[in-house]
Protein backbone atom coordinates (compact mmCIF):
# COMPACT_ATOMS: atom_id res chain seq x y z
CA UNK A 1 0.00 0.00 0.00
CA UNK A 2 2.82 2.40 1.01
CA UNK A 3 4.62 1.55 -2.09
CA UNK A 4 1.66 2.27 -4.44
CA UNK A 5 0.97 5.28 -2.66
CA UNK A 6 4.29 6.84 -2.97
CA UNK A 7 4.06 5.33 -6.79
CA UNK A 8 0.87 7.15 -7.45
CA UNK A 9 2.37 10.30 -5.57
CA UNK A 10 5.16 10.02 -7.90
CA UNK A 11 2.94 9.55 -11.01
CA UNK A 12 0.67 12.63 -9.92
CA UNK A 13 3.59 15.24 -9.40
CA UNK A 14 5.35 13.86 -12.84
CA UNK A 15 1.85 14.97 -14.18
CA UNK A 16 1.79 18.01 -12.47
CA UNK A 17 4.57 18.98 -13.64
CA UNK A 18 3.79 17.94 -17.26
CA UNK A 19 0.43 20.27 -17.00
CA UNK A 20 2.93 22.99 -15.60
CA UNK A 21 4.96 22.89 -18.76
CA UNK A 22 1.52 23.28 -20.53
CA UNK A 23 1.53 26.62 -22.06
CA UNK A 24 -1.31 28.70 -23.13
CA UNK A 25 -0.48 28.51 -26.95
CA UNK A 26 -0.68 24.40 -25.94
CA UNK A 27 -3.79 24.60 -23.85
CA UNK A 28 -5.25 26.52 -26.81
CA UNK A 29 -4.22 24.33 -29.85
CA UNK A 30 -5.89 20.79 -27.20
CA UNK A 31 -9.16 22.87 -27.41
CA UNK A 32 -8.84 23.97 -31.26
CA UNK A 33 -8.10 19.92 -31.78
CA UNK A 34 -11.03 18.97 -29.22
CA UNK A 35 -13.67 20.66 -31.20
CA UNK A 36 -15.06 19.99 -34.72
CA UNK A 37 -14.08 21.20 -37.74
CA UNK A 38 -16.43 23.97 -38.33
CA UNK A 39 -16.42 25.02 -34.51
CA UNK A 40 -12.32 24.99 -35.06
CA UNK A 41 -13.18 27.20 -37.85
CA UNK A 42 -15.02 29.91 -36.41
CA UNK A 43 -12.58 30.19 -33.92
CA UNK A 44 -9.88 30.88 -36.35
CA UNK A 45 -12.11 33.63 -38.18
CA UNK A 46 -11.72 35.46 -35.12
CA UNK A 47 -7.92 35.61 -34.86
CA UNK A 48 -5.38 37.76 -36.47
CA UNK A 49 -2.98 36.55 -38.99
CA UNK A 50 -0.29 36.23 -36.25
CA UNK A 51 -2.53 34.67 -33.62
CA UNK A 52 -3.77 32.23 -36.17
CA UNK A 53 -0.17 31.18 -37.20
CA UNK A 54 1.09 30.32 -33.83
CA UNK A 55 -2.08 28.81 -32.78
CA UNK A 56 -1.37 26.37 -35.87
CA UNK A 57 1.82 26.18 -35.41
CA UNK A 58 1.09 24.80 -31.55
CA UNK A 59 -1.71 22.46 -32.63
CA UNK A 60 1.07 20.36 -34.21
CA UNK A 61 3.34 20.87 -31.24
CA UNK A 62 0.43 19.20 -29.15
CA UNK A 63 -0.34 16.24 -31.12
CA UNK A 64 1.20 13.62 -28.82
CA UNK A 65 -0.63 14.76 -25.42
CA UNK A 66 -1.70 12.18 -23.20
CA UNK A 67 -5.13 11.87 -21.26
CA UNK A 68 -3.74 13.74 -17.88
CA UNK A 69 -2.75 17.06 -20.22
CA UNK A 70 -5.55 17.39 -22.04
CA UNK A 71 -7.78 17.06 -18.78
CA UNK A 72 -5.34 19.38 -17.19
CA UNK A 73 -5.81 21.77 -20.12
CA UNK A 74 -9.54 21.47 -19.91
CA UNK A 75 -9.63 22.33 -16.38
CA UNK A 76 -7.12 25.44 -16.74
CA UNK A 77 -9.86 26.56 -19.65
CA UNK A 78 -12.81 26.05 -17.24
CA UNK A 79 -10.77 28.26 -14.40
CA UNK A 80 -10.20 30.79 -16.74
CA UNK A 81 -14.06 31.13 -17.63
CA UNK A 82 -15.61 31.06 -14.49
CA UNK A 83 -15.29 34.52 -14.34
CA UNK A 84 -16.58 35.39 -17.72
CA UNK A 85 -19.71 35.97 -19.59
CA UNK A 86 -20.91 35.55 -23.19
CA UNK A 87 -23.49 38.37 -22.70
CA UNK A 88 -21.53 41.12 -24.79
CA UNK A 89 -20.56 38.71 -27.53
CA UNK A 90 -21.82 39.59 -30.90
CA UNK A 91 -24.00 42.19 -28.81
CA UNK A 92 -24.42 44.64 -31.51
CA UNK A 93 -25.98 42.36 -33.82
CA UNK A 94 -28.42 41.28 -31.39
CA UNK A 95 -28.97 44.96 -30.67
CA UNK A 96 -29.62 45.67 -34.47
CA UNK A 97 -31.84 42.46 -35.14
CA UNK A 98 -34.23 43.80 -32.71
CA UNK A 99 -34.48 47.09 -33.36
CA UNK A 100 -34.58 46.38 -37.19
CA UNK A 101 -37.47 43.21 -36.73
CA UNK A 102 -39.45 46.28 -33.79
CA UNK A 103 -38.79 49.59 -36.16
CA UNK A 104 -38.34 48.24 -39.82
CA UNK A 105 -34.43 48.69 -40.82
CA UNK A 106 -35.11 52.33 -41.89
CA UNK A 107 -36.27 53.50 -38.81
CA UNK A 108 -34.03 51.64 -36.83
CA UNK A 109 -30.72 52.35 -38.64
CA UNK A 110 -31.35 56.12 -38.44
CA UNK A 111 -32.55 55.67 -34.32
CA UNK A 112 -28.84 53.64 -33.94
CA UNK A 113 -26.82 56.20 -35.78
CA UNK A 114 -28.02 58.17 -32.41
CA UNK A 115 -26.99 55.69 -29.88
CA UNK A 116 -24.69 52.74 -31.19
CA UNK A 117 -21.36 52.89 -30.86
CA UNK A 118 -19.22 53.41 -34.15
CA UNK A 119 -18.00 50.04 -35.94
CA UNK A 120 -15.14 50.02 -37.56
CA UNK A 121 -14.64 48.34 -40.57
CA UNK A 122 -13.40 45.39 -41.04
CA UNK A 123 -11.54 46.33 -44.24
CA UNK A 124 -8.08 46.85 -42.03
CA UNK A 125 -8.56 43.78 -40.75
CA UNK A 126 -8.91 41.92 -44.28
CA UNK A 127 -5.67 43.45 -45.37
CA UNK A 128 -3.86 41.85 -42.79
CA UNK A 129 -4.49 38.64 -44.57
CA UNK A 130 -2.05 40.11 -47.74
CA UNK A 131 0.89 39.91 -48.29
CA UNK A 132 2.95 43.16 -49.38
CA UNK A 133 3.61 42.20 -52.75
CA UNK A 134 0.16 41.09 -53.44
CA UNK A 135 -1.11 44.40 -51.83
CA UNK A 136 0.83 46.67 -54.27
CA UNK A 137 -0.18 44.48 -57.50
CA UNK A 138 -3.56 45.47 -55.93
CA UNK A 139 -3.13 49.31 -55.67
CA UNK A 140 -1.69 49.21 -59.15
CA UNK A 141 -4.71 47.90 -60.51
CA UNK A 142 -6.96 50.53 -59.02
CA UNK A 143 -7.58 53.67 -59.55
CA UNK A 144 -5.40 56.08 -57.21
CA UNK A 145 -8.91 56.99 -54.79
CA UNK A 146 -9.24 53.65 -53.90
CA UNK A 147 -5.86 52.40 -53.68
CA UNK A 148 -6.02 55.58 -51.20
CA UNK A 149 -8.39 54.27 -49.06
CA UNK A 150 -6.82 50.65 -49.09
CA UNK A 151 -3.18 52.48 -47.88
CA UNK A 152 -5.17 54.30 -45.30
CA UNK A 153 -6.75 51.56 -43.57
CA UNK A 154 -3.46 49.82 -43.55
CA UNK A 155 -0.76 50.46 -40.69
CA UNK A 156 2.06 52.76 -41.10
CA UNK A 157 4.62 49.83 -41.21
CA UNK A 158 2.62 47.65 -44.12
CA UNK A 159 2.05 50.57 -45.96
CA UNK A 160 5.82 51.90 -45.70
CA UNK A 161 6.42 47.72 -47.01
CA UNK A 162 4.14 47.82 -49.37
CA UNK A 163 5.34 51.37 -51.08
CA UNK A 164 8.43 50.11 -51.61
CA UNK A 165 7.09 47.75 -54.11
CA UNK A 166 5.10 50.03 -56.62
CA UNK A 167 7.00 52.73 -59.08
CA UNK A 168 8.43 55.97 -56.84
CA UNK A 169 5.20 58.23 -59.03
CA UNK A 170 2.92 56.05 -57.28
CA UNK A 171 4.28 56.23 -54.08
CA UNK A 172 4.11 60.10 -54.48
CA UNK A 173 0.83 59.68 -55.65
CA UNK A 174 -0.28 57.61 -52.99
CA UNK A 175 0.68 59.70 -50.06
CA UNK A 176 -0.84 62.94 -51.35
CA UNK A 177 -4.01 61.26 -52.03
CA UNK A 178 -3.50 59.76 -48.36
CA UNK A 179 -3.27 63.45 -46.70
CA UNK A 180 -6.23 64.97 -48.47
CA UNK A 181 -8.54 62.22 -48.42
CA UNK A 182 -12.44 63.08 -48.02
CA UNK A 183 -14.99 61.46 -46.01
CA UNK A 184 -15.52 58.27 -47.68
CA UNK A 185 -18.97 57.56 -48.78
CA UNK A 186 -20.97 53.96 -47.09
CA UNK A 187 -20.96 52.77 -50.79
CA UNK A 188 -17.29 53.25 -51.37
CA UNK A 189 -16.26 51.24 -48.26
CA UNK A 190 -18.57 48.89 -49.64
CA UNK A 191 -17.26 48.35 -53.04
CA UNK A 192 -13.75 48.16 -50.81
CA UNK A 193 -14.68 45.77 -48.80
CA UNK A 194 -16.13 43.81 -51.84
CA UNK A 195 -13.39 43.85 -53.68
CA UNK A 196 -10.87 42.25 -50.80
CA UNK A 197 -13.33 39.74 -50.25
CA UNK A 198 -14.12 38.73 -53.65
CA UNK A 199 -18.22 39.05 -52.97
CA UNK A 200 -20.48 41.79 -52.88
CA UNK A 201 -21.78 42.92 -49.68
CA UNK A 202 -25.51 42.72 -48.18
CA UNK A 203 -27.68 45.81 -47.08
CA UNK A 204 -26.64 44.76 -43.28
CA UNK A 205 -23.13 45.24 -44.31
CA UNK A 206 -22.83 48.47 -45.64
CA UNK A 207 -21.16 50.86 -42.74
CA UNK A 208 -21.46 54.45 -42.55
CA UNK A 209 -19.26 57.05 -44.20
CA UNK A 210 -15.94 57.53 -41.93
CA UNK A 211 -12.99 60.04 -42.36
CA UNK A 212 -9.91 58.07 -42.72
CA UNK A 213 -6.43 59.66 -44.26
CA UNK A 214 -5.13 62.67 -43.35
CA UNK A 215 -1.99 64.47 -43.35
CA UNK A 216 -1.34 62.45 -39.96
CA UNK A 217 -1.48 59.09 -41.94
CA UNK A 218 0.80 60.35 -44.22
CA UNK A 219 3.35 61.57 -42.37
CA UNK A 220 3.47 58.13 -40.24
CA UNK A 221 4.07 56.18 -43.39
CA UNK A 222 6.77 58.08 -44.62
CA UNK A 223 8.51 58.11 -41.55
CA UNK A 224 8.58 53.98 -42.04
CA UNK A 225 10.06 54.62 -45.48
CA UNK A 226 14.10 54.05 -45.87
CA UNK A 227 15.78 57.57 -45.86
CA UNK A 228 16.32 57.98 -49.50
CA UNK A 229 13.04 57.12 -50.58
CA UNK A 230 11.17 59.30 -48.57
CA UNK A 231 13.22 62.08 -49.06
CA UNK A 232 11.94 61.43 -53.13
CA UNK A 233 8.09 61.44 -52.00
CA UNK A 234 8.67 64.69 -50.02
CA UNK A 235 10.56 66.27 -52.37
CA UNK A 236 7.87 65.15 -55.10
CA UNK A 237 4.65 66.15 -52.75
CA UNK A 238 6.18 70.23 -52.23
CA UNK A 239 6.21 70.18 -56.11
CA UNK A 240 2.73 68.84 -56.34
CA UNK A 241 1.28 70.48 -53.62
CA UNK A 242 3.58 72.65 -51.26
CA UNK A 243 1.60 73.26 -48.46
CA UNK A 244 0.45 69.78 -48.23
CA UNK A 245 4.07 68.39 -48.38
CA UNK A 246 5.07 70.73 -45.68
CA UNK A 247 2.33 69.68 -43.85
CA UNK A 248 3.32 66.12 -43.90
CA UNK A 249 6.83 67.19 -43.37
CA UNK A 250 6.10 69.02 -40.24
CA UNK A 251 3.81 65.78 -38.84
CA UNK A 252 6.70 63.92 -39.24
CA UNK A 253 8.49 65.61 -36.38
CA UNK A 254 6.34 65.82 -33.56
CA UNK A 255 7.61 67.86 -29.78
CA UNK A 256 7.44 63.51 -27.97
CA UNK A 257 10.42 62.48 -30.80
CA UNK A 258 12.75 64.50 -29.45
CA UNK A 259 13.26 61.73 -27.58
CA UNK A 260 14.94 60.28 -29.73
CA UNK A 261 17.91 63.46 -29.38
CA UNK A 262 20.59 62.00 -27.53
CA UNK A 263 21.06 64.33 -23.97
CA UNK A 264 23.60 66.48 -24.97
CA UNK A 265 21.97 67.59 -28.23
CA UNK A 266 18.63 67.90 -26.32
CA UNK A 267 20.64 70.74 -24.13
CA UNK A 268 21.84 71.99 -27.24
CA UNK A 269 18.10 72.74 -28.28
CA UNK A 270 17.07 74.06 -24.97
CA UNK A 271 19.59 76.20 -24.63
CA UNK A 272 18.22 78.03 -27.25
CA UNK A 273 14.48 78.07 -25.83
CA UNK A 274 13.16 80.81 -24.43
CA UNK A 275 11.93 79.97 -21.26
CA UNK A 276 8.73 81.75 -22.27
CA UNK A 277 8.33 78.98 -24.68
CA UNK A 278 9.72 75.93 -22.84
CA UNK A 279 7.30 76.21 -20.05
CA UNK A 280 3.94 75.83 -21.72
CA UNK A 281 5.53 73.40 -23.95
CA UNK A 282 6.82 70.90 -21.07
CA UNK A 283 3.11 71.22 -20.08
CA UNK A 284 2.00 68.83 -22.76
CA UNK A 285 5.34 66.58 -22.21
CA UNK A 286 5.54 63.13 -20.99
CA UNK A 287 6.88 62.53 -17.81
CA UNK A 288 9.93 60.50 -19.81
CA UNK A 289 10.47 63.67 -21.77
CA UNK A 290 10.53 65.98 -19.06
CA UNK A 291 12.62 63.95 -16.82
CA UNK A 292 15.45 63.62 -19.96
CA UNK A 293 14.69 67.26 -21.11
CA UNK A 294 15.73 68.75 -17.01
CA UNK A 295 18.43 65.98 -16.91
CA UNK A 296 19.90 67.93 -19.88
CA UNK A 297 20.01 70.74 -18.12
CA UNK A 298 21.57 72.53 -15.12
CA UNK A 299 19.76 71.81 -12.13
CA UNK A 300 19.76 75.67 -11.60
CA UNK A 301 18.10 75.63 -14.42
CA UNK A 302 15.84 72.94 -14.44
CA UNK A 303 14.65 74.02 -10.78
CA UNK A 304 14.25 77.83 -12.41
CA UNK A 305 11.55 75.58 -15.18
CA UNK A 306 9.55 73.79 -12.16
CA UNK A 307 9.05 76.54 -10.08
CA UNK A 308 7.52 78.40 -13.25
CA UNK A 309 5.50 75.62 -14.21
CA UNK A 310 4.36 75.26 -10.74
CA UNK A 311 3.30 78.75 -10.62
CA UNK A 312 1.95 79.53 -13.99
CA UNK A 313 -1.71 78.82 -14.19
CA UNK A 314 -2.94 75.91 -16.83
CA UNK A 315 -2.86 77.15 -20.12
CA UNK A 316 -4.93 76.42 -23.21
CA UNK A 317 -4.26 73.09 -25.57
CA UNK A 318 -3.91 76.09 -28.37
CA UNK A 319 -0.80 77.55 -26.45
CA UNK A 320 1.00 74.42 -25.39
CA UNK A 321 0.68 73.06 -28.74
CA UNK A 322 2.13 76.23 -30.44
CA UNK A 323 4.42 76.25 -27.90
CA UNK A 324 5.74 72.80 -29.09
CA UNK A 325 5.96 74.21 -32.61
CA UNK A 326 8.48 76.63 -31.81
CA UNK A 327 10.44 74.05 -29.78
CA UNK A 328 10.25 71.93 -32.66
CA UNK A 329 10.98 74.15 -35.52
CA UNK A 330 14.29 75.72 -33.37
CA UNK A 331 15.44 71.55 -33.53
CA UNK A 332 14.43 71.47 -36.90
CA UNK A 333 16.90 74.58 -38.11
CA UNK A 334 19.64 72.84 -36.18
CA UNK A 335 19.04 69.00 -37.59
CA UNK A 336 19.57 71.04 -40.86
CA UNK A 337 22.34 72.68 -40.20
CA UNK A 338 23.63 69.93 -39.12
CA UNK A 339 24.65 71.04 -35.25
CA UNK A 340 22.52 68.05 -33.85
CA UNK A 341 21.45 64.84 -35.06
CA UNK A 342 18.28 62.39 -34.58
CA UNK A 343 16.58 59.14 -36.32
CA UNK A 344 13.34 58.38 -36.16
CA UNK A 345 10.67 55.52 -37.79
CA UNK A 346 12.32 54.83 -41.08
CA UNK A 347 13.92 57.96 -41.94
CA UNK A 348 16.60 59.83 -40.30
CA UNK A 349 17.32 63.26 -39.43
CA UNK A 350 20.47 64.77 -40.20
Amino acid sequence: MAEAAIKDGKNANENGQQLELMTGKQTAAILMLLFDDEEAAKILERLEPEEAEMLGEAMFSVADVDAEQIDGSLNRFLQLVKTQTTLAYKSDEKVGRVFRQALGTPRAENMMNRFAPKRPSNIASLLKWISARDLAELVQNEPPQIAAVLVSFMTPEAAAEMLQLVPPELQEELIYRVATLAPVSAHALAQIHALLEDNGPSAEEIIPPMEIGGVMDSASIVNNLPKQMSQMVLKGLAKRNRQIGRQIEDEMFVFADLMNLSSKDIGTVVRKVDNAILVPALRGASSELKAKIFAAMSQRAAETIQDEMDETPPQPMEAVLSAQKGVIEIAKIMIDSGEISMTTGGADYV
